[in-house]
């Protein structure tokens, strides 16, 4: 492809994406398809381990009086009907050899908010209301169930913390979003995102340093319906607005029946500042991506890229792996791609460092 026609294409992306950064834009609507059926790389939820319960709250005045009183060590049990529709607010902090537990198994609430350190959230199901919201550090999120959440399904500014084996289903916006340092984000399943109060709906989005974004089903998110559709993908970083990425690894996902891309990364406003590299080193490896957008993947201002190992087809892809704006040093090698289209293109400005090899089509 000639310097000519990829600067053409860079311009056609441009216009079509320049909302996906802040979670506005959209490409043609195309018709609805059947469901695909993934790749099997999340696994089954893992058991939740055996509890004994310090303390048991059957109504909302318990819960509130045992979060307010919870000390390192103990673990605070939720369960029966008059909790249901309850947001619980854990704010009291657990050491790292000791958490504070918060086990939900067997209640039914509207929201699970902590602001707090060294606290496990294992098993609750939410309900039409705020989802899981953590902010701290040391925290977990596990075989918990987020339906129909008002806002993000699980919100996460948080350091070392682990999000796992949770389902999450229609959130009004982003199903699964973390912000902050070393947060995993392993085998959970989110789906059927919806753009009501929020701006978009998507899968997860990641902001920060050093995540680890493993075994993951996402799935089943449209744009169809909406006057004005969202730009519905799988991954997506931005910086308007929000820190710079760096160090972050999506392995061994499966996204399919999305109407967008799989990975959108982008650093715009680094871009505009005259600063790119602010955001870098992504690296997008053995991931299965069945997608409606132009592209499966999309990278633009964002250097020191990898994209190795991953399956990648959709019915409309202009091209595979897209890569422009000053995206230098990336890396695009030994994936699968099914489709008669260009399996990798590269702007002017994306080319020094660059490395493609090993691609083939299936």
């Amino acid at each position: 492809m000639s310097v000519k026609m990829m600067i053409a294409v860079v311009g056609t992306t441009a216009a079509l994406f320049a909302g996906a950064c802040t979670g506005g834009g959209s490409e043609p609507e195309g018709p609805s398809r059947p469901e695909r059926a993934p790749a099997a790389v999340a696994e089954p939820p893992r058991a939740l381990p055996p509890i004994t319960c310090t303390h048991t709250a059957t109504d909302p005045e318990q819960a509130r009086a045992q979060l307010a009183q919870a000390a390192p060590g103990q673990t605070l049990c939720f369960a029966g009907d008059r909790l249901h529709g309850a947001d619980l607010e854990a704010t009291a902090s657990g050491t790292p050899q000791q958490p504070i537990v918060l086990v939900g198994r067997d209640a039914t609430v509207g929201a699970v908010s902590v602001d707090a350190d060294h606290v496990i959230v294992d098993g609750f199901t939410t309900v039409d209301g705020d989802g899981v919201t953590l902010d701290g550090t040391g925290l977990t999120v596990r075989g918990s169930e987020v339906l129909r959440a008002h806002d993000d399904g699980i919100s996460c500014q948080c350091t070392n913390t682990d999000i796992t084996d949770n389902v999450v289903r229609e959130a009004d916006g982003t199903g699964i979003r973390i912000e902050g340092e070393r947060i995993s984000v392993l085998n959970n399943d989110v789906s059927r995102s919806v753009m009501r109060e929020s701006n978009d709906a998507d899968g997860i989005r990641f902001f920060g340093t050093g995540h680890r974004i493993s075994a993951n089903k996402v799935h089943d998110i449209s744009d169809d319906g909406y006057p004005d559709p969202p730009h519905t993908d799988c991954f997506q970083t931005y910086d308007n607005s929000s820190p710079p990425t760096r160090d972050v690894e999506i392995s061994g996902n499966a996204c399919y029946n999305v109407d967008h891309q799989c990975l959108i990364a982008t650093a715009e406003e680094a871009g505009q500042d005259g600063a790119v590299g602010r955001s870098r080193s992504l690296r997008f490896v053995g991931n299965t991506c069945a997608v409606e957008g132009s592209q499966a993947v999309l990278v633009r201002w964002f250097p020191e890229i990898t994209v190795r190992d991953n399956e990648i087809s959709g019915p409309d892809l202009v091209n595979g792996v897209y890569i422009a704006d000053g995206s230098t040093s990336a890396t695009v090698v030994d994936n699968r791609f099914r489709g008669d289209y260009p399996m990798v293109e590269v702007d002017e400005s994306s080319r020094p460092g660059l490395r493609v090899e090993g691609n083939e089509r299936f």
